[in-house]
């Protein structure tokens, strides 16, 4: 059992949980169960659930205790719009120091996510997405916008990976791999409105797809 891990990794991991569906919605979070699970008191643990609650992930519900949020469509649309809408303060930033250590790896997260073509390894696929968002975000150089793009993301993550069964597989596998190599390029190069190019097309892509699974999902714009 992990022991007294801080507040902040603790939040990591779970809102993690939550976004791989490992915490699917519904799930009640014991505090006196995670408290023991990280090896701290339930103080830091009601810290993060706080935090949580926050970013929309989870709700108190009074006599019962903290469950993990579902994804109310209209709400997930606005999310989605906000996402689109910052693509364009991206592109107008200075580009931050992504060293080549991390663009190299986002070169073996690509070789690694393409071996998950013909796998059905939703979970897999999704935990490579993660890792690539992350890298995004990092490049992000204004703080507090890197913060709010990270916690829009995380609201919507969840939806891809729930109808991640009902498309085609073996596109979804191809579609991260895109979106990973053109960003890595163009990272490469510095080049941050090549960045927020790329995450714009491939969101509005993710939009329509996810669009036809929850069948009543409309997105505003088309992909370029």
């Amino acid at each position: 059992m992990p022991e007294g891990r801080d507040v902040g990794s603790i939040y990591r991991l779970l809102r993690e949980r939550i976004a791989l569906l490992d915490y699917p919605p519904g799930t009640l979070l014991s505090e006196n169960r995670l408290a023991r699970e990280f090896g701290v008191s339930r103080t830091p643990i009601r810290r993060v659930l706080h935090r949580l609650e926050f970013d929309g992930l989870v709700s108190v519900e009074r006599g019962v205790g903290t469950l993990v949020t579902s994804v109310d469509v209209r709400y997930l649309k606005q999310v989605y719009d906000l996402r689109l809408a910052l693509t364009h303060v991206i592109a107008e930033l200075d580009p931050s120091l992504v060293s080549q250590d991390e663009i190299e790896r986002l070169r073996q997260l690509l070789t690694s996510t393409r071996t998950l073509a013909g796998t059905g390894d939703a979970s897999g696929l999704a935990r490579a997405y993660l890792y690539f968002n992350e890298t995004v975000t990092r490049a992000i150089g204004n703080e507090p916008l890197r913060e709010i793009a990270d916690r829009l993301f995380y609201l919507t993550q969840r939806t891809w990976l729930e109808a991640l069964p009902a498309l085609d597989w073996d596109h979804e596998v191809e579609t991260v791999c895109n979106e990973i190599e053109a960003t890595a390029d163009a990272l490469e190069q510095g080049d941050m409105r090549a960045v927020a190019d790329v995450r714009r097309h491939y969101m509005i892509d993710c939009i329509h797809r996810v669009g036809t699974y929850l069948g009543t999902f409309d997105a505003t714009s088309e992909p370029s």
